[in-house]
């Protein structure tokens, strides 16, 4: 992986976020992109894009309104902690900042990365709106993988690959390995996680054997019960650990993030949320 990109309102700074994806972008060693984000409205949408650094910019003429100064220096400010908070880091940065319709910007931004890393709130509209509109629309629709980021970040000692049996659960486990071989160690448990909570022979052989070609230490876990509150309840009494899901929007998981106890998981956070699918 050599492309990591983090969401971040431009007005608004994610410490923890932040250096949850320093953590990964020098577990990876890869270029960390921060792409901030400006909610404006619909009449300045157009030719409003514009990135730091890069090998264009654009900008809108909006006059010197106050308030247009006062959320520049925010923006500015932000950017500036930022890339000093990276080079602390010893991370190699980039800014990208958008400028129109979040959710649009960031979705057309997930086509060129290799991940997007998010904060759980990005957007919400208030404390309790957790996960947010954008971040449920990011996952459905994005086209790349997208970590959502834990309230405090460590590092990931244990992975956790919620399957059900279905290709989706499969392909997010093998992107997740993809993208992390440097995770290699790290301590692997398969959570089953269907209604039936039963692995087959056959199915848990097959996963196995391809997992041994990537890991070292591999459990498997049956999860019985209700899907939702029985992973949301495991994944509660984890620490360093980072959930692997999949096909979200497409099956239980879509359900998962409409229960109360899905609410929970992102408003606790206490673990990195990975989720993948087929880009159709």
């Amino acid at each position: 992986m050599k492309k990591i990109m983090i969401a971040l309102g431009a007005e608004k700074t994610e410490q923890q976020s932040t250096a949850f994806a320093c953590y990964l972008a020098r577990l990876t060693g890869s270029r960390l992109t921060g792409v901030f984000l400006e909610d404006l409205p619909t009449e300045n949408v157009p030719g409003v894009k514009f990135a730091y650094g890069s090998v264009f910019v654009e900008t809108i003429d909006t006059g010197n309104v106050p308030e247009t100064e006062f959320k520049g220096r925010a923006v500015a400010e932000n950017i500036s902690a930022f890339k000093r908070y990276c080079e602390e880091q010893g991370v190699d940065c980039q800014i990208h900042c958008d400028q129109g319709v979040p959710d649009a910007e960031l979705i057309g931004e997930s086509r060129y990365a290799d991940i997007i890393i998010t904060p759980p709130g990005l957007f919400a509209s208030s404390p309790l709106e957790v996960p947010a509109g954008l971040v449920k629309e990011l996952l459905a629709k994005s086209e790349c993988p997208v970590m959502i980021a834990p309230h405090h970040a460590e590092p990931v000692n244990k992975i956790l690959f919620a399957y059900d049996g279905n290709a989706s659960s499969v392909f997010a486990i093998k992107q997740f390995t993809y993208l992390f071989p440097e995770l290699k160690d790290a301590e692997i448990t398969v959570l089953q996680a269907n209604k039936d909570a039963v692995f087959s022979e056959d199915q848990k052989e097959k996963l196995y054997e391809y997992l041994k070609e990537h890991y070292h230490r591999i459990d498997f876990k049956d999860l019985r019960g209700k899907p939702e509150d029985e992973l949301f309840d495991y994944t509660l009494r984890q620490s360093s650990a980072c959930l692997v899901m999949g096909a979200f929007g497409r099956n239980w998981l879509s359900r998962l993030f409409k229960a109360s106890t899905a609410d929970l998981l992102i408003k606790i956070n206490n673990l990195p949320v990975f989720i993948a699918h087929p880009v159709v």
